[in-house]
């Protein structure tokens, strides 16, 4: 069974992992210091946080593909060619999907109107869904970097609805394990620094360090949920 423990020891141990997660978080911190700053300059870093989640695009496919080749590290180098047309090839393999499907449930939601309570699990549900078609698609291309694979409707319609279920499992683990382990260092620079860079700095680093995870974990749900062996055929 997925386990986010383990994706939280495995990113944490990897090798140069706080250097690698350094790098990503600086823009990160740069950004939200300017915007903090001054509201009025967002304009002026968005070609930054726009280029920082392009890479970190990259960054996530190959923490997946790492984790699911069995490669002997879990984050990728910081060549930025590669990370850059992995990021470049995770667009195109999942971009036209993830429009379709997330057109179709903006379409589908427009028609829902019941009750209050009842319209807002509809929704949510049919939001979940599109977005698991997407992360399947994610999934099935990630292993191998190859673009067609992200298109096997088969597998997409057959393991969506279980992957949405995965999903909302993880980010419940997710906010879980955060609350404790973030917030109490959170709360110790607070009181140790106060509301500052140090602080700053510590939210960048965390988010990015998520992200690792959120890959790591990924991974394990391609494993479990899509259930492909080695080469790629269903278990």
């Amino acid at each position: 069974m997925a386990n986010i423990l383990d994706s939280f020891k495995e990113v944490f141990s990897d090798r140069f992992s706080f250097f690698k997660l350094a790098v990503f978080a600086a823009p990160i911190y740069y950004c939200y210091s300017v915007v903090l700053k001054n509201p009025r300059a967002l304009s002026d870093v968005l070609w930054i946080i726009y280029l920082t989640i392009f890479f970190l695009l990259g960054f996530l496919i190959k923490t997946t593909g790492n984790v699911l080749n069995e490669r002997d590290r879990v984050l990728p180098s910081l060549n930025p060619f590669t990370l850059a047309y992995s990021a470049i090839k995770g667009l195109i393999a999942i971009g036209p999907l993830s429009a379709i499907s997330f057109g179709l449930a903006n379409y589908a939601v427009s028609f829902i109107k019941i009750a209050p309570e009842v319209d807002m699990t509809m929704k949510t549900i049919i939001w979940l869904l599109a977005g698991a078609i997407s992360l399947t698609s994610f999934l099935m291309f990630v292993k191998n970097e190859k673009i067609s694979d992200a298109y096997n409707l088969k597998i997409i319609s057959e393991k969506s609805p279980d992957l949405m279920v995965g999903v909302i499992f993880f980010l419940i683990q997710l906010v879980i394990i955060n609350i404790p382990i973030t917030g109490f260092l959170w709360y110790s620079l607070n009181i140790l620094f106060g509301i500052g860079p140090i602080l700053y700095a510590f939210g960048a680093y965390a988010i990015v360090f998520n992200v690792a995870v959120t890959g790591h974990y990924m991974a394990q749900l391609q494993y479990e949920i899509l259930g492909l062996d080695k080469d790629d055929h269903m278990l």
